[in-house]
């Protein structure tokens, strides 16, 4: 046995407890998910039957799932404008040397090391009490016209650090003298942005937009803290939809079924998504 041969099965050997987790967290429940979403298990009966593709059938013609479908992609929408716009904005701000930039970065990115539970306690009691203290006006989690931008508010304060500190290291990398050669052609600040950064910060993009897609239609921690769904549904999405049918309504092949449908769209949808940005990205 060559030595090369031995360093490889040595370092093959260390793999091995992290690939029996990861099949025995992952890949193991997700084939079994697949055997179920074609049964009429609930959840906790050791029998069920088979019943082929019902379970799918009835996702294409059971109207309940049209508002959570709608909340989903409502969320998805918003949350992909206002985070990566708002970031973007504030990795150009401090992006610019002043005295407390470091200082000004660390806040920024703060609230992304706060979990998702913490923050919608912290924000629903912001929106019950400090709303009715300062402006007079009842909780925006309260109120199904209102409760959906509320949460977006909730996820986009949450996650725009992040997204910050990805489009600041590609700021970062921008060559200056494109800038300059931009000045020396008479271009103003908006044609410098458009012609030069964004044309430079291309993958950031892709990355910041693709991970606020894929975040976006599968969000739950927040709508289900916050609101639990409510109310009347109004801000109910797909994974909370999911959730239910699976524990509360003893739904379990139906919910399987949800899952693997929504699987498929959320995996074409971030591949198109991030196919197409790439094509825009500049060549170095």
């Amino acid at each position: 046995m060559s030595n090369r041969f031995r360093d490889g099965m040595v370092r093959f050997s260390f793999l091995i407890p992290a690939f029996a987790f990861f099949s025995f967290a992952m890949i193991i429940p997700f084939f079994m998910g697949i055997h179920v979403s074609f049964t009429d298990w609930n959840g906790i009966s050791p029998s069920y039957n088979f019943v082929g593709l019902d379970n799918f059938k009835k996702i294409f013609t059971n109207a309940d799932i049209l508002k959570p479908l709608k909340n989903t992609i409502y969320y998805m929408v918003m949350s992909v404008i206002f985070s990566n716009v708002l970031a973007l904005l504030l990795a150009m701000a401090v992006n610019r040397s002043f005295v407390g930039r470091n200082l000004s970065r660390t806040i920024f990115f703060l609230p992304t090391v706060l979990s998702a539970v913490l923050v919608s306690f912290i924000w629903g009691f912001i929106y019950r009490e400090v709303f009715r203290l300062l402006f007079g006006i009842n909780s925006l989690l309260g109120s199904p016209d209102t409760v959906m931008p509320a949460i977006v508010g909730i996820d986009v304060w949450n996650s725009v650090g992040i997204s910050m500190i990805i489009f600041l290291s590609a700021l970062t990398g921008v060559p200056k003298d494109l800038y300059e050669a931009a000045e020396v052609d008479g271009a103003k600040a908006w044609q410098k942005f458009k012609n030069v950064t964004v044309p430079m910060i291309m993958p950031a993009i892709t990355v910041n937009v693709t991970l606020a897609i894929t975040y976006g239609l599968r969000v739950f921690t927040t709508p289900l803290i916050a609101t639990n769904g409510g109310p009347v549904r109004a801000s109910e999405t797909i994974a909370i939809y999911i959730y239910r049918n699976l524990f509360d309504f003893k739904k379990a092949g139906y919910g399987q079924a949800v899952s693997m449908i929504f699987l498929i769209l959320l995996v074409l949808i971030g591949w198109f998504v991030s196919r197409v940005l790439r094509s825009k990205e500049v060549e170095m």
